[in-house]
């Protein structure tokens, strides 16, 4: 594809299946924080009134793991207090993941991307979609727009011209609207309030015209109106559908699993390629095969951008890069990246996407490496 509109989307810290990741991530914090050598996997259902989180070969859970669900809810602006509190149901077993050869124990393909849409890296539709629910965000955080409900949705469809952004057809905004404002006035304060400082500084822009559609939604939000589960938002999470994505969650996984672990080594390698001037996008793909450690294949895909062969650049980034399952972990310091930042990362990750951090230092964005690919 070279000329096409692609829609991505991001979701509040509110949103159900953001609560779930959050959570899960939560534990896994929680977890590396007591022992940076634990291979805890954690998973999280919720709907109304019910959490429901599971937790796989930890021995003894590190804290009060209800005391931890609870707090991501209240965090992301639910009101938990009298009878609010929702049920936490545990499934412990602490055995039920245990491997002495966990690097080697998986088999996956995973993806990473990188273009030169933002100064991140990241394609401009997804980069938009957290722009604006950052924005929704802190309007009802700082009281500004204090009607907002936590949890929200921003969807962007952007225009591409020979695979670059050229226009912004339409915008989405959906969220729980507790005020007597009409639509009309509720669409104004968004465009000031949200739209405003989401695209501020932005390459592009809504133009005239840009068909923006508000849905408030009445009554209940979250998961009083719709249940949540952890890695469902695997878009959300990475590059909104721009490039290929792997199948499985990030959320929930100690570095251990090389299924989250090799996502981000691939953006990485990604990020280096464009940081080189050696393309203007580019996806890697990594493959793993059940007992291997070195992925069976380094692929690159740069959509005809690339000033190299693709090939050329696959046998760069191999020989640049150790793609072995327990290198990678190693090389980006993922365990004990909870410990350094005083108990509390990949719960941050969580919601806001975990490419393209600008907000959050994270291991895989560093390009240091791409002078060695040029």
């Amino acid at each position: 594809m070279r000329n096409f509109v692609l829609t991505s989307e991001s979701v509040t810290s509110g949103h159900p299946d953001k609560l779930c990741d959050q959570i899960s991530d939560a534990v896994i914090d929680a977890c590396l924080f007591a022992n940076p050598a634990s291979r805890a996997v954690a998973e999280c259902a919720i709907s109304s009134g019910v959490v429901f989180l599971s937790l796989r070969g930890v021995a003894d859970p590190p804290c009060d793991m209800a005391t931890l669900a609870r707090g991501v809810i209240a965090d992301a602006g639910y009101d938990l207090s009298g009878t609010a509190a929702p049920t936490v149901m545990l499934d412990l077993d602490p055995d039920g993941l245990a491997r002495p050869d966990a690097p080697r124990a998986q088999m996956t393909t995973a993806f990473g991307y990188a273009c030169d849409h933002t100064p991140e890296a990241m394609p401009f539709a997804q980069w938009a979609a957290h722009r604006l629910s950052g924005a929704l965000a802190r309007a009802r955080c700082e009281g500004r727009l204090p009607w907002l409900s936590s949890d929200a949705q921003a969807q962007v469809a952007v225009r591409f011209e020979n695979r670059s952004p050229v226009a912004i057809p339409a915008i989405a905004l959906a969220f729980g609207a507790d005020t007597d404002l009409t639509p009309v006035q509720i669409e104004a304060a968004l465009r000031v309030e949200v739209l405003e400082p989401a695209f501020d500084g932005a390459r592009l822009v809504p133009s005239a015209a840009t068909r923006l559609v508000c849905v408030p939604i009445a009554g209940r939000t979250g998961p009083e109106a719709h249940s949540g589960l952890t890695g469902r938002k695997i878009g959300d999470d990475t590059y909104g559908g721009h490039c290929r994505q792997s199948a499985t969650a990030l959320s929930g996984k100690g570095p251990d699993r090389i299924d989250r672990s090799a996502q981000y080594a691939a953006r990485q390698a990604a990020r280096c390629v464009i940081a080189a001037g050696l393309a203007r996008e580019c996806e890697v793909q990594l493959s793993y095969l059940l007992g291997d450690e070195s992925p069976a294949s380094v692929e690159v895909d740069t959509f005809g951008s690339g000033g190299v062969d693709d090939a050329a650049l696959s046998r760069r980034l191999s020989e640049v890069f150790d793609f072995r399952a327990g290198a990678v972990a190693e090389r980006l310091g993922l365990a004990h990246l909870p410990t350094e930042r005083g108990g509390r990362f990949f719960r941050d990750l969580a919601c806001g996407g975990q490419m393209g951090r600008s907000d959050i230092d994270t291991p895989w964005e560093v390009v240091s490496a791409a002078a060695r690919l040029a």
